[in-house]
């Protein structure tokens, strides 16, 4: 069976849906099922997808710049405020995106669609991201997966598209409720969770070696953060919670890891001068993009995840839970699915560096609490996000959409 995957992020990154992505291909039997993936630029994960067979198809897509001259204007904004006007300048955009963004785009993928031949069509980024790719499975009459990872906003176009998908599958609960919220139905709106390798969480380096290269001494209490920097990661609420944490434990660590995404460079500037200000600088380590992320979290003694919006999914919790950490968390969004409170890691309201610290300095303060929440999380990860389920429910599903299309070929 022929697979081809659409992954549709952009900010010269690797996020969590692209890693998630390529995890699930990692996981079928490569006998079995023929994976190719298209993505809109280069990404540092395309050698390991060369070693797993799969090739790997670029498509450039023009995209509008989010700034245009009319924000310059006087008066603009407060004419926004009228709603004819509002709605008139979204129907535009809208128009002009699928115009200029979509259309050649998906003209594009339907040129790959008639190279590669698939069975199905995986696409992972939702119904606008991937409006493109949908539009041309529609064209081209291709069964279609669409994976949505996001609470994102829903227009006509997107409920349009979204009837004619083949499935719908959405990585939480909380991420199928916000679909059917704002319009989005399907009879198959489904649930799928991602999931995790435990063989890619053994560390290959000593937790003395890593926090020596980092200039953490070796019996420091560290907390740390993974994920790539932008505002709504919420780095800066991290330093926030350092800063109140090192009153009360004054040998206190903070590693911050993760890419700068190319539209988060003033944040990353904010970042470090907030590090500044607060007099950190010996306290926060920010290492930037790390390949060996299993390594630093298991040099850190707590995990932490400080999104400051609904999180759909949040991978790096589960990754700091297979790590047998204890994570404190955003409780907003999918996060509440994956952590069980007290038992298997902390929730804090988001953006609150308060409660933040107070989460953050409870667990460094114990060894004993800390020691059994991770083992704990530990378990539970391996449990409930193995990835022969998350492969077999997608397996099952690929199947019965190729059986449904082979039955209406024969009719």
């Amino acid at each position: 069976m022929r697979v081809l995957v659409v992954e549709a992020s952009s900010g010269g990154v690797v996020g969590g849906s692209l890693t998630g992505l390529y995890h699930m291909i990692r996981g079928f039997d490569r006998g079995r099922y023929q994976f190719g993936m298209v993505l809109y630029e280069k990404k540092a994960l395309e050698p390991q997808l060369a070693s797993l067979g799969v090739p790997v198809f670029h498509v450039a897509r023009r995209r509008l710049p989010k700034e245009h001259p009319l924000q310059r204007v006087n008066g603009y904004h407060a004419a926004r405020r009228w709603r004819l006007l509002r709605t008139v300048l979204h129907a535009g955009r809208t128009a002009g995106a699928t115009l200029i963004e979509d259309l050649p785009s998906a003209f594009r993928i339907a040129q790959v669609l008639r190279s590669f031949r698939p069975d199905v069509v995986h696409v992972g980024n939702g119904l606008r991201a991937n409006f493109d790719a949908l539009l041309a499975c529609w064209l081209t009459s291709t069964p279609v997966v669409c994976h949505v990872k996001g609470f994102e906003k829903y227009g006509a176009r997107e409920r349009w598209i979204a009837g004619r998908t083949s499935a719908i599958v959405c990585m939480t609960e909380a991420v199928r409720q916000h679909c059917r919220q704002h319009g989005i139905t399907h009879e198959r709106l489904l649930v799928i969770y991602d999931a995790l390798d435990p063989a890619d969480f053994v560390p290959r380096r000593s937790r003395e070696d890593v926090r020596g290269e980092l200039g953490i001494p070796a019996h420091a209490p560290v907390a740390g953060v993974v994920g790539n920097i932008q505002e709504w990661k919420g780095q800066l609420v991290f330093v926030d919670a350092l800063s109140r944490v090192r009153e009360r434990i004054p040998e206190v660590r903070g590693v911050i890891v993760g890419g700068v995404h190319r539209a988060g460079q003033r944040y990353y500037d904010r970042l470090l001068a907030r590090v500044r200000e607060l007099r950190l600088g010996d306290v926060i380590i920010v290492t930037g993009f790390r390949t060996d992320v299993p390594d630093v979290m298991h040099a850190l003694d707590v995990v932490v995840h400080t999104s400051v919006r609904p999180e759909p999914f949040g991978r790096v919790i589960l990754e700091g839970m297979l790590c047998g950490k204890p994570v404190v968390a955003s409780a907003a969004g999918g996060v509440p699915e994956l952590i069980e409170h007290g038992r298997t890691g902390l929730l804090v309201p988001p953006g609150d560096a308060a409660a933040l610290a107070d989460a953050i300095e409870t667990l460094l303060g114990d060894t004993a609490v800390r020691t059994a929440m991770g083992e704990e999380a530990r378990r539970a990860t391996e449990e409930r996000f193995r990835v022969a389920r998350h492969v077999a429910e997608f397996e099952q599903l690929y199947r019965a959409l190729e059986e449904e299309r082979q039955g209406s070929c024969a009719s």
